[in-house]
């Protein structure tokens, strides 16, 4: 109820559209204190919502580029760990924890269709990582997180069809991971087609290993089936319309240089490419990969060479294959800390980073139409610690958010375009 006012009320507040991503307009606290995790989701008509944890309870806010700032926000009950999407029709799903007394639960709440409550979908003992869901065109979701209980983990997923208005009764495992230190990630598209990809070692074998789901059976593969066959670590997945997907990952060989690595799925022949390196240096960091449901796609990290400067890389793809070269995006000359990053149809993409450097933390941002523009600075350099920089993009132009300061000094920072 709480999340469908707010989507109405932003909607009251927006006012005519521009499809051109202009300059940001200036950043406004949504709340003060000791916050945790922060994320954000905006539909095709540019509006959104903020959802956020502070003090261990969860509130909500409208937010959209267009849309006037929203004078409230709704409380959303106790939790942590909040996820928020949207697809552009508007319906989505809004995730998070709760601790009730020793059991911990993972509660979901569908946006945009009929009305109603939290829905528990799990309840454990144990304690849940990398809790990460998506959203289909019509609605129906799938979540994914890893469970570590009793001395093992777990990859486990539990879906949602709107057909009945329904949740599975129960997850199904999709692995049993030698480590807890395994870090499953979603790709899905808006045909519901998805697949989870995450790190096997352990028996001889290492490398990653990919899960596939077929929205008509609502099933999952039987067994893993190999993406790579060697050690990776941080890798990132996307899948487009036609159930193509993409996935990068770091290759760091103890004593020898690192390397970025991707490798391409093909959703007809259902086979994953030879690895391709994009990228080779001293060291890497912080890859990012998005993808538009056409088969676009941009990546990003950090590299740098010895103790040289790190530096911020972008690279592109198309059906065709990665362009050629890489575009450096010289953001400043203190070092990126974090950054996030979006893509949207017709070239249009968002990058959002946190610096750190001598004179203290400041976030900039900065923005593509069919080719990189200016540097924004949105926060300048301060004492106060910035983190958790996330950006969205819609047709109307870019929300972002980040946390600035620490402690019961915590602002929950949002800034978008006019």
């Amino acid at each position: 109820m709480a999340m469908e006012s707010l989507r109405r009320l932003a909607q009251s507040l927006r006012p005519g559209r521009s499809r051109v991503l202009t300059p940001w307009r200036t950043p406004v606290a949504l709340d003060r204190g000791s916050l945790g995790e922060a994320c954000l989701a905006l539909d095709g008509h540019g509006l959104g919502a903020a959802l956020w944890e502070s003090g261990g309870r969860l509130w909500t806010m409208p937010i959209g580029p267009h849309s006037a700032p929203a004078l409230v926000r709704l409380p959303l009950g106790a939790g942590t760990t909040p996820r928020i999407l949207l697809n552009p029709e508007g319906r989505g799903l809004a995730l998070w924890q709760a601790l009730v007394g020793e059991e911990r639960q993972i509660l979901g709440k569908i946006l945009g269709g009929e009305e109603g409550g939290a829905h528990v979908l799990f309840r454990t003992s144990g304690r849940v990582h990398h809790l990460q869901a998506a959203v289909d065109r019509r609605g129906n979701a799938l979540v994914v997180w890893l469970l570590e209980a009793d001395g093992r983990a777990e990859v486990m997923a539990q879906s949602f069809d709107t057909r009945g208005q329904v949740w599975e009764q129960a997850p199904t495992t999709l692995a049993i991971p030698s480590a807890a230190l395994v870090e499953p990630r979603l790709a899905a598209n808006h045909r519901e087609h998805a697949m989870v990809l995450w790190e096997t070692e352990g028996g001889g074998q290492e490398g990653l290993v990919a899960s596939h789901y077929w929205p008509s059976d609502r099933i999952w593969s039987d067994r893993p089936v190999p993406v790579v066959d060697h050690a990776t670590r941080h890798h990132q997945v996307v899948m487009d319309d036609l159930g193509n997907a993409l996935a990068v990952w770091i290759h760091a060989p103890r004593g020898q240089r690192s390397s970025l690595e991707a490798s391409y799925y093909d959703g007809q022949r259902c086979e994953w490419g030879a690895p391709e390196v994009l990228s080779t240096a001293q060291t890497h960091t912080h890859p990012r990969l998005v993808m538009t449901g056409a088969g676009e796609a941009l990546a990003a990290w950090c590299q740098a060479e010895g103790h040289g400067a790190s530096r911020l890389i972008t690279k592109a793809f198309t059906r065709e294959g990665w362009e050629s070269g890489v575009e450096c995006l010289e953001l400043g000359h203190d070092p990126v800390r974090e950054f996030d990053l979006a893509l949207g149809p017709e070239g249009r993409a968002g990058l959002i980073a946190v610096h750190h450097g001598a004179e203290g933390h400041w976030v900039s941002a900065r923005l593509r139409h069919g080719s990189w523009g200016e540097t924004f600075t949105l926060a300048p350099a301060s004492q106060a610690v910035c983190a958790l920089p996330q950006i969205r993009l819609c047709p109307q132009g870019a929300s972002a958010i980040w946390i600035q300061g620490a402690g019961r000094e915590g602002n929950l920072m949002l800034v978008e375009t006019w």
